[in-house]
């Protein structure tokens, strides 16, 4: 029996939720927001959809976290969502609170669940919920990144996407970088191609923005492409994906995304494979993660202390 929780189901929380369990692979599913009524009226929605499929699996809503217990996976998309002319890393301080205040409440009912998180600054909010709950948690990483990365160049090139692969690494968001020595196109490495890969990496890092400056938010590619995360633990597919493990760097657990496989077990990485100048970023992303880290770690705290 698998079962899954999802901690906030607001905008992008729906299209994970949805893009997860509609193919029925959960024996059960468990709906949680701090938002009244809103767990309820979305299970009733889910409901709808899985009478028109023939979805077996069950649900579970509520507006209380402690009946969120014995799950297997434990998705957490709560918090405030990005908006125009924001940085994920402008989430720090609010979202990391309500990490903190998950860890707390979580583990207790959910032994040896694997935690996936989504809420942005993901990584950041990864290392802070593994800081307070000393539990397993994965970022969603760079697997949006990768996923944007071989859309555009497989836009560019005229090629089929399934031609293109290759991943993105470190830091979801400022410090994400294209691990150049991991792309390629029908088999053959991007270096025998005409791209720029200025453009590239531009892309990657800006059309977020683009489409929340105009669309209001980034929802059906990241619940696509996370929901995908999800059903490779579901259902052990063991795929190769640029997602974060947690690792120690100096004095901090810290998340930043290497091509990783992903199972019901999570790892080993590929970190060992990627060419010296592609590891050499991937470390380079690593500090700055840890240094910002570190500072909004330390303004978190006096903010906390001084209440």
């Amino acid at each position: 029996m698998t079962k899954i929780a999802f901690i906030g189901v607001g905008k992008i929380g729906q299209t994970i939720v949805y893009s997860s369990v509609i193919d029925g692979i959960f024996d059960e599913i468990m709906l949680y927001d701090i938002i009244p009524e809103l767990p309820d009226k979305f299970e009733h929605e889910l409901r709808h959809a899985f009478a028109s499929r023939g979805v077996k699996t069950e649900i579970i809503s509520t507006n209380n976290i402690d009946d969120i217990s014995n799950s297997d996976i434990v998705v957490i998309a709560a918090g405030k969502p990005r908006k125009p002319g924001m940085s994920r890393r402008d989430l720090f301080k609010d979202n990391a609170k309500i990490m903190i205040d998950l860890a707390s409440k979580l583990p207790s009912k959910n032994h040896g669940a694997i935690y996936v998180m989504v809420a942005n600054p993901v990584d950041m909010n990864a290392s802070v919920f593994a800081k307070y709950s000393k539990e397993m948690v994965i970022s969603t990483g760079d697997q949006v990144e990768t996923m944007r990365m071989r859309s555009f160049i497989a836009k560019k090139l005229h090629v089929p996407v399934n031609e293109v692969d290759g991943f993105v690494g470190g830091e979801h968001g400022e410090d994400a970088v294209v691990l150049w020595s991991t792309v390629s196109v029908k088999g053959l490495p991007i270096s025998e191609y005409n791209i720029n890969k200025e453009e590239v990496e531009k892309y990657v890092k800006e059309i977020p923005g683009e489409i929340i400056r105009v669309m209001g938010g980034t929802t059906w590619g990241p619940g696509t492409i996370i929901a995908d995360i999800i059903k490779a633990i579901t259902l052990n597919e063991n795929r190769l994906m640029s997602i974060a493990m947690p690792r120690k760097f100096e004095d901090e657990i810290i998340h930043v995304s290497v091509p990783t496989i992903v199972g019901r077990k999570i790892g080993p990485s590929i970190e060992s494979l990627i060419d010296e100048q592609d590891r050499w970023h991937l470390t380079s992303a690593m500090k700055d993660f840890y240094d910002v880290y570190k500072d909004m770690l330390k303004s978190l705290e006096s903010v906390e202390n001084a209440r």
